[in-house]
């Protein structure tokens, strides 16, 4: 039995009703052993005694069932005043309840000891307003009342509880919808400015590059609303795009990839990941075909590591908020994973963690 179907069964009317039958007859064992009708010697399985606890499980699974619904009808025609109101109002309601069900009992208790076996104790007492025989009962209705509370919170902290889950992750896919949006003009305002330089120096290198343009952007739709791919779909794109780039800079750019071919099949990003990585380092540092920029992408335990040369380029604006802090709230947002840029003398490197097969994945 998986753990929907013991759910469902505790949500079950038979549950409910047999727990509640189930705390009933032990308050009727003990309320015999406060009452001096049933001697303390008593054997329990005497009819009597046995028929006491069935009248005392039918009349109590009928009060408590009323205490429920009372405190449903306060809770729809009475919620629109003040909180403060509210709870007064609803303890004055089950009190006033409990009351007329401490009545109910005594004479239900009255009428069966006089009907099955003509004891007239139970009448005098009910009668006379004894104190013992309304308190006790009254005692054992806030007993029940203890109960159902406790059991009714629980069910609303539970409640509240996945509510609260289930909005987080609406929260976190929608400010991840935001991220992945600004990849798409980021992207194609990049190249579109390649583009316009590139049409007046050759018709057949703009048409080619049109091309691969479209393949590349045609990535960008299609895993517009996936969060992860895989690292060898990942590298395909990467690879179109490094055809753009090289019909700009032809040689002035050099990549090494190194990846096992387990870790591109079983491991995932989040989209344009590397695509962003390299853009990133075209976009910030200087290069020519005589001092190349080497960019360098290799896998390493669980981490896929992009490092490039460290030549900064001077007088060069600040960043429009994607780059690497689009790839770094998305991981955040997504695991408990995170990426790792260091810095040196010569060298720029990002250790992006690999997602397992959504193991490790939030959304």
């Amino acid at each position: 039995m998986n753990a929907t179907q013991v759910e469902a069964v505790f949500q079950s009317k038979i549950f409910k009703y047999g727990i509640r039958a189930v705390v009933l007859f032990i308050f009727s064992i003990i309320f015999k052993s406060f009452d001096l009708t049933f001697p303390k010697n008593f054997n329990p399985f005497l009819f009597r005694a046995q028929a006491f606890s069935l009248m005392f499980v039918l009349v109590g699974l009928v009060a408590w069932e009323g205490a429920v619904r009372v405190s449903k009808y306060v809770e729809q025609h009475v919620f629109n005043h003040n909180l403060s109101y509210k709870l007064l109002f609803l303890c004055f309601s089950l009190i006033v309840y409990g009351l007329l069900s401490s009545f109910l009992f005594g004479f239900c208790y009255s009428v069966f000891d006089i009907f099955l076996y003509h004891k007239y104790e139970a009448w005098n007492s009910f009668s006379s307003l004894s104190y013992d025989l309304y308190f006790g009962s009254f005692m054992f209705y806030l007993l029940i009342l203890a109960y159902s509370g406790i059991v009714f919170y629980y069910k609303n902290w539970k409640e509240s509880q996945l509510n609260a889950e289930r909005l987080m992750r609406e929260n976190i896919q929608a400010k991840y919808d935001v991220l992945k949006s600004q990849i798409d003009p980021h992207f194609f305002f990049n190249s579109l400015s390649v583009l316009t330089n590139l049409v007046y120096k050759s018709a057949d290198l703009s048409a080619e590059y049109i091309t691969q343009l479209a393949k590349s952007y045609r990535y960008i739709l299609d895993k517009k609303f996936e969060n992860l791919v895989s690292i060898r779909t990942e590298l395909e794109f990467l690879a179109s795009y490094s055809f753009l780039i090289r019909i700009r800079h032809q040689s002035s750019i050099v990549f090494n990839i190194d990846i096992d071919e387990e870790v591109r099949n079983r491991g995932m990003v989040p989209p344009a990941t590397l695509q962003m990585l390299v853009e990133n380092a075209v976009k910030h540092n200087r290069f020519s075909a005589n001092d190349p920029l080497h960019i360098n992408i290799k896998d390493v335990g669980d981490s896929l590591i992009v490092s490039n040369d460290l030549r900064k380029r001077t007088g060069l604006q600040h960043s429009i908020g994607v780059g690497l802090d689009n790839i770094s709230k998305r991981y955040e947002l997504t695991s408990d994973k995170r990426i790792e840029i260091t810095e040196t003398e010569d060298e720029f490197i990002v250790k992006v963690p690999i997602i397992n097969n959504y193991e490790d994945h939030h959304i």
